[in-house]
């Protein structure tokens, strides 16, 4: 679910590093080299078609990853003095880290329909079951190397999105959650694309109340969505799992958008 919503996006005196440009693009690199090393396994396997499908699929959900960090590029500075770092750091190469595995699961939508494919549907869940895995390290790393970056505050969030969207898309294909989970999919994208839209029109947006609720919500749909997309568990038992976590998730949506748009809650100063 969405965090509180800050002026993270003007920071006074603040560039990007060209160093901090040199190093995204050399894990840029990186990652489409894993990328095609899996197309390749899967060519010598499946054939060349399924190989680069999944190629294709899964360099688009990269660069949608890569795309997310380099609008923000400009956000790796300190969340306690705004001191701006050269280096990504470790915290947000792994943040980046789960953007490739998320990437990576991306490609099976390529690969539709997997049952086709039945041996590989165990591929997205361990992709996807250790990028949700490692939410919570890179904060955790961050805090212990003292490099809190307001960068890796808004692209965790960010990715947690998109794993959200790609994960139950391919949960979804494969019969294991029902096709109306995906509102929890689009929850967030409404909610920022009306945040937007109030801005624009000059209507005030209201800073959320601090919750690990929110958090709490997100990591069980997270947790759900990485067991569903094992095989071994059955659809039945998974579809009822969904719809029953996705319902607080959605109420706790509505509530937050009745906060930001002053609708409820104690009347504060708009967020820039």
């Amino acid at each position: 679910m969405p965090g509180p919503i800050e002026p993270f996006s003007d920071i006074p005196g603040t560039s990007v590093p060209p160093t901090l440009l040199r190093e995204l693009v050399h894990i840029a690199l990186l990652g489409a080299g894993a990328l095609l090393s899996g197309a390749l396994a899967l060519w010598v396997v499946e054939g060349p078609v399924t190989g680069v499908r999944w190629l294709v699929g899964g360099l688009a959900g990269w660069a949608f990853v890569l795309w997310q960090c380099r609008t923000r590029l400009h956000l790796n500075v300190s969340t306690i003095d705004n001191r701006p770092f050269n280096r990504l750091g470790m915290a947000n190469r792994i943040t980046l880290v789960r953007g490739l595995l998320i990437g990576a699961t991306a490609g099976f939508l390529a690969m539709l329909p997997l049952q086709a494919h039945a041996g590989w549907l165990y591929v997205p869940a361990v992709f996807y079951t250790v990028a949700a895995a490692l939410d919570g390290l890179d904060g955790f790393v961050a805090r212990r190397q003292q490099q809190t970056t307001r960068l890796g505050t808004e692209l965790d969030t960010a990715l947690d999105a998109f794993g959200l969207l790609i994960a139950p898309l391919v949960a979804v294909f494969t019969g294991k959650l029902p096709v109306i989970y995906l509102l929890v999919s689009v929850a967030y994208y409404l909610f920022q694309w009306g945040i937007l839209w109030r801005r624009q029109r000059g209507r005030p947006v209201y800073a959320l109340p601090p919750s690990q609720v929110r958090r709490y919500l997100a990591g069980a749909q997270m947790v759900l969505v990485a067991l569903a997309l094992w095989p071994p568990l059955p659809g039945a038992f998974t579809q009822w799992l969904g719809i029953a976590l996705m319902i607080p998730l959605l109420i706790g949506f509505c509530r937050d958008w009745l906060h930001v748009s002053g609708r409820i809650g104690a009347r504060r100063e708009p967020a820039a």
